[in-house]
């Protein structure tokens, strides 16, 4: 038998190398195509992402909002309608063009809370037109970068005197199954009304002195048919349940027969849950947090437990929950894999994740361009983005309506601006103009 196999696995063998010579110059060229391909777009979309100019917005919240996060939800749908992205064999391979991101911030310093919008520069006045379109009393100004106040790095931080602490949240199951939204909040009643940002505020408005928590939630317009991707899943969601049951001996040549089981109320809620999940615009998002203190009041629980435990209460057993990225967080410990250098390693990532707040970084989309970000104790393959609609992303982060109590976290604007004179000419000379000054 063995004289039998010899001869055939060396005629088998034989036939492999010959197919190997022929073949393999193009599987070479084929990875180095790959390779080249994805340097090439990590390089270009870094450069285009460099040249863009930003602008930092703060909401300065009135006395007083009655209107729902609703009006927020708009605001996002109005945003995501400005969305850019490459459309030709030029935008893609050689200006490197990418979708621009906003951020949404919700920043505590030392108990005193702001928030924030930063956006593309050109596209301020949309944005302010957004916001003041659904919140009239809302004023937007635009303020410094207060991350040019932050340490540029580990080293310049731990020469202040200062630690780190942070992490970013992901999605524990697929993006077609939302989080519980603002409408879950709501109730007739005035009593039971409810404002989830209220749990971040109290979190918030906890800080000591010299304390800094900063919430930053990064969304980048995805496109219109995002929900294509889900399609496979929803219609396995809609196909009807059957039961095989017995026929327990009766006379018949079937051994068994199908029954329809009718849907659970349970079973349709998540159902019509997901169908109104995928009918919104959504955004490729990233949500990500640190907390900056002194090391002699450093407490890195407080905002490992209280922030994660606030992002808790948008959970749904049979829906979906927000969950540690923990290969993100600054947590590192001897059992966390790969078991070796723990503090460097930590160190490394605290590094990472300063820089990407400071930056309001993006991961790449490219594999090279990971690779080539990445450090021996820290590959830059933990990031990552998943999709949101405009209702759940409204639910995070919206001005606080009227049910929440703010005044001793954040600072009001105390009165509410008159707007102009009704006929005031948009267009004219100066003095035309001088009648109303």
């Amino acid at each position: 038998m063995s004289d039998f196999l010899s001869p055939l696995f060396q005629n088998a063998w034989s036939y492999i190398q010959s197919l190997w010579d022929i073949f393999w110059p193009f599987i070479a060229f084929a990875f180095l195509f790959f390779l080249f391909k994805s340097t090439w777009l990590w390089w270009l979309q870094s450069k285009f992402k460099k040249e863009i100019k930003w602008v930092l917005l703060e909401l300065r919240i009135p006395r007083e909002i009655k209107k729902s996060p609703q009006a927020m939800e708009q605001v996002l749908a109005t945003m995501h309608t400005l969305r850019n992205r490459p459309t030709d064999l030029q935008e893609w391979y050689w200006i490197g063009e990418v979708t621009r991101w906003y951020s949404l911030e919700m920043v505590s310093f030392g108990g005193e809370i702001h928030f924030f919008v930063r956006t593309y520069f050109k596209q301020k006045g949309l944005v302010e037109a957004a916001f003041f379109s659904y919140y009239n009393d809302v004023e937007v100004v635009e303020v410094e970068d207060y991350v040019d106040k932050f340490p540029a790095n580990l080293r310049e931080m731990e020469g202040q005197g200062y630690d780190l602490w942070g992490t970013e949240m992901l999605l524990e199951r697929k993006a077609l199954y939302p989080i519980r939204t603002y409408k879950d909040f709501e109730a007739i009643e005035e009593e039971r009304q409810f404002d989830p940002v209220s749990v971040f505020l109290e979190v918030l408005g906890k800080l000591r002195l010299e304390e800094i928590v900063g919430i930053q939630i990064l969304i980048a317009p995805a496109d219109k048919d995002w929900d294509e991707e889900f399609d496979h899943d929803l219609e396995k969601m809609k196909e009807p349940k059957m039961k095989k049951m017995d026929t327990h001996g009766a006379s018949t040549d079937m051994e068994t027969f199908s029954k329809l089981i009718a849907r659970s109320p349970g079973e349709t809620d998540v159902l019509e849950a997901v169908e109104r999940n995928l009918s919104k615009p959504a955004f490729d998002t990233l949500v990500r947090f640190i907390y900056l203190s002194p090391k002699t009041i450093f407490y890195d629980s407080f905002a490992r437990r209280g922030l994660v435990g606030s992002f808790n209460q948008y959970a749904a057993q049979d829906l979906n929950r927000f969950a540690q990225n923990y290969p993100m967080s600054t947590r590192t410990r001897m059992w966390n894999s790969p078991y070796i250098f723990p503090r460097r390693r930590n160190d490394y990532r605290k590094q990472r994740l300063l820089y990407m707040y400071r930056n309001r970084y993006i991961p790449p989309k490219t594999w090279m361009g990971r690779l080539i970000s990445s450090y021996i104790f820290n590959w830059n393959f933990a990031s990552r983005r998943f999709k949101m609609n405009t209702e759940c992303i409204a639910t995070i982060f919206h001005p606080p309506t009227s049910v929440v109590l703010t005044a001793p976290h954040i600072k009001r604007v105390e009165s509410r601006k008159a707007g102009p004179p009704a006929g005031l000419p948009i267009y004219g000379e100066d003095q035309s103009l001088e009648q109303f000054q």
